[in-house]
């Protein structure tokens, strides 16, 4: 058993449009992070120049980020939760967002529990 999951797409042959630009990268991860029923807390967006975005969103469960290229069609793309999550979700909808037709997955799973020693907190 582990404490989350850590999964990263590396996204190509992108629509360099889709890439581009801070208000359809932010609603891409809203979107993802609905779909998943993840809690948003904050939110953080780089607009580059003259293209090109670098975006976080701070989860209860932990965090999504993405930094596109647009210039090479690409984006990585990552979902770090300590809640269970359907990676063929979000890649299915990484294919549609991004008009992407190679999209490669990684998975890690994040602090195997046998191993983690449960410590007794004080209490407040």
């Amino acid at each position: 058993m582990f404490i989350g999951i850590h999964a990263t797409w590396d996204v190509y042959n992108c629509n360099t449009e889709k890439l581009s630009f801070v208000p359809y990268i932010k609603k891409s991860l809203h979107k993802i992070t609905a779909t998943l029923d993840l809690e948003e807390l904050n939110e953080a967006f780089k607009q580059f120049e003259p293209v090109g975005v670098t975006g976080f969103i701070l989860l209860a469960e932990s965090h999504i980020s993405i930094h596109t290229w647009p210039e090479h069609n690409y984006a990585a793309v990552d979902v770090f939760s300590c809640k269970a999550f359907d990676t063929a979700v979000v890649t299915s909808l990484l294919k549609e967002l991004f008009e992407s037709d190679q999209i490669t997955l990684n998975e890690l799973n994040r602090g195997e529990l046998k191993l983690a020693q449960k410590v007794n907190l004080p209490a407040k």
